[in-house]
């Protein structure tokens, strides 16, 4: 589920930072897939989180899409 305006100082390390403007967790590839086309159909930028660690974020916050992937447990490679 994309949410508006999340705080992301607390999935930080450095505890400090703006909202994003949009926010997901996807869990699975369907989720990330649809959170990216969502992106895509608003003309978002996109902005992938790992674990929050070694990140400073502006007090402004992110523009666009954030995606974080702690909750991503799935993962193909193909060619």
């Amino acid at each position: 589920m994309i949410s508006r305006d999340v705080r992301l100082a607390p999935m930080t390390s450095w505890l400090v930072g703006g909202p994003a403007e949009y926010y997901v967790e996807p869990s699975s590839e369907a989720e990330l897939e649809e959170a990216l086309r969502f992106a895509h159909e608003q003309k978002l930028p996109v902005t992938v989180l790992g674990g929050g660690t070694n990140v400073l974020i502006s007090d402004k916050g992110i523009r666009g899409l954030v995606i974080v992937l702690k909750r991503f447990n799935q993962a193909k490679v193909s060619e």
